[in-house]
């Protein structure tokens, strides 16, 4: 998405970098003409971080988790450590 001039110098001057306008591109809520990413929504976004992580840090322990698939069908999963190769 193109940030114009205007955009640039306002961000400059409310203190928002453009990874916290990339955030709001991402999880903000459609209103109209502007996307908003409130103190409510900001904290629902964060505790499904939250949860994501907690399950990228099972699979972290598992060594890492592989699944086999073909034609649009999950054949198998596996720990990804537990795959010997020869």
């Amino acid at each position: 998405m193109v940030t114009t001039k205007h955009c640039q110098a306002r961000m400059a001057q409310r203190g928002l970098p453009k990874r916290l306008l990339d955030l709001v591109l991402e999880f903000g809520k459609d209103n109209g003409d502007k996307l908003i990413l409130n103190k409510k929504a900001t904290k629902k976004v964060i505790e499904e971080i939250d949860s994501i992580r907690k399950e990228l840090l099972k699979i972290m322990d598992k060594g890492g988790v592989t699944v086999v698939i073909e034609n649009e069908r999950l054949i198998t999963a596996y720990n990804t450590n537990s795959y010997k190769r020869n």
